[in-house]
């Protein structure tokens, strides 16, 4: 684990994969396996985009949550 971490310095993030709900909330898996749990302030995230292939961008806080800035459709 990064020592950043515990320096409470969030790192820059941009993830592509499917947009599912799960037991913590929103979520992208990504095609290598990595699952990320998605936080949103104040974005809203179109509930069409549920199951499709998404890119978000954010900080990382923590292990696997993003912090998300903005979240769209994925180029096909």
């Amino acid at each position: 684990m990064s020592s950043s971490f515990g320096n409470g310095i969030n790192r820059r993030r941009r993830v592509s994969g499917v947009l599912n709900h799960g037991g913590r909330g929103l979520n992208i898996l990504t095609d290598a396996g990595d699952l990320w749990v998605i936080d949103r302030d104040d974005v809203d995230i179109d509930p069409d985009l549920l199951g499709c292939r998404v890119t978000a961008e954010g900080t990382q806080a923590g292990f696997d949550r993003l912090n998300v800035e903005w979240i769209g459709e994925a180029d096909a």
